[in-house]
């Protein structure tokens, strides 16, 4: 695993690393054993030693940035012109029937929205300690979802493991909607395809969440967003590795890997639902038909795919990849909104989006009039550029910010993002 650099401000304590942190001076000193957690005892003692950077792995930088935005750029590249797979086996001729029998294209009748079983916070910072205890779960999380591919890769997993995850999402949806959104929506680049995964499932049962969708749909979404990059395993990871634009070879290829995914998935049996195999294998369709493996449009995409879908796209932008840095969250928006209109994405779907996280979206840094300085920690609900964030004044950004509404302080408005600083 890669490791670099990083300045001493960027600890946290109560992380836990995964690696030791050794004395830059003398590399057989362990100044901090791995699993340990971080005190403010040691983050004394390093500054006593003057010690001003440490090397860290990119899992634990993954950590350490957890609710840390990492979008710089404002330009979104043009996709590629995808091309449909000529691969099929049993399990996507079965779901390729049902589309063409216009049938089980639904959701779960008569269930009760999870909207309805909690009131989201407003107007305050997130619960004490939240964020870095989030982290290092979900890091563990991810450990598990490792496992989990390379048990697969073997066919000898376990879904178990899936629907635990699903269901702590569920509980992190209950306690802090605002605050799994604002971890879902800082995704780091390690760990693919396990971490691109667990981020696309919170994002897009949030969104599910204001779409009105009950625990069964909503498990069943997070589900298929977890396994939905699986089949990138049997077709090569390694494709994105280059820094340049995908070959045609590799485009095939791309779009074969979610008719493997179905393949896959369907040695689970009925331990997988069909809302989730819809969801692996329709999440890169596009409404207007430009999407792959079946170039379907949008009356032949399950309901649940079109939310993956969204969701997908704009992690995907938020993520640094070898031939771009990540997008700032709020071109990533406005490129989803360009995309609505021409018909790739389900209108109904990004406007839950936009419910969830604003048009700037949870964890952005923003400008606002009198010369302040603020970062996004809750949505405005239906009011997309009303959100409320933690401000700071530009001349004294030292000083602890101050919650603030925007609803109800009109004296201040959003006026621009920042671009995040460089992991």
């Amino acid at each position: 695993m890669k490791c670099k650099n990083v300045p001493l401000s960027l600890l946290k304590v109560g992380a836990i690393l995964s690696s030791p942190i050794i004395d830059p001076v003398d590399s057989r000193v362990k100044l901090l054993a791995e699993g340990t957690v971080i005190t403010d005892d040691f983050m004394r003692l390093l500054a006593s030693r003057r010690i001003e950077t440490v090397v860290l792995n990119q899992r634990d930088i993954a950590i350490l940035f957890a609710f840390t935005p990492q979008g710089r750029r404002k330009k979104v590249p043009p996709p590629p012109a995808y091309i449909q797979s000529r691969k099929a086996n049993d399990f996507s001729d079965a779901l390729d029937s049902l589309v063409e029998d216009g049938g089980e294209l639904s959701l779960t009748e008569g269930e009760r929205s999870l909207s309805d079983e909690f009131v989201k916070p407003a107007g305050c910072a997130y619960a004490n300690g939240l964020t870095i205890q989030w982290a290092n779960e979900s890091d563990k999380r991810i450990e598990y979802v490792n496992e989990f591919f390379a048990d697969t890769a073997e066919k000898g997993a376990n879904i178990g493991p899936l629907r635990i995850t699903c269901a702590e999402l569920l509980d992190r949806l209950v306690e802090d909607q605002d605050a799994l959104v604002c971890w879902a929506c800082a995704p780091y680049e390690s760990d693919y395809p396990s971490r691109h995964g667990l981020h696309l499932a919170a994002l897009a049962m949030a969104i599910g969440v204001e779409m009105g969708l009950g625990r069964t749909d909503l498990t069943e979404l997070g589900i298929g967003c977890l396994m939905h990059d699986i089949g990138m395993h049997e077709v090569g990871l390694n494709m994105f590795d280059n820094a340049g634009p995908l070959v045609h070879g590799q485009l095939v290829r791309l779009a074969d890997h979610p008719v493997k995914a179905i393949d896959i998935a369907g040695r689970f049996g009925n331990e997988i639902s069909n809302l989730a195999r819809f969801v692996i294998y329709q999440l890169h369709e596009r409404g207007d038909g430009s999407g792959y493996p079946r170039g379907l449009t949008a009356e032949s995409i399950h309901p649940l795919a079109k939310i993956a879908a969204v969701a997908d796209a704009f992690i995907g932008m938020l993520t640094t990849r070898k031939h771009r840095t990540a997008i700032q969250g709020y071109y990533a928006v406005v490129n989803l909104l360009d995309e609505m209109k021409v018909g790739k994405f389900d209108p109904a779907a990004i406007r839950a989006l936009l419910k969830a996280t604003s048009l700037y979206p949870l964890g952005s840094r923003v400008t606002l009039t009198g010369h302040k300085i603020g970062r996004v920690i809750r949505s405005g609900g239906t009011d997309f550029v009303m959100p409320t964030i933690e401000m700071w004044d530009e001349d004294y950004p030292d000083r602890p910010p101050e919650i603030v509404n925007l609803k109800e302080s009109p004296a201040y408005q959003i006026t621009g993002s920042v671009p995040a600083r460089a992991a």
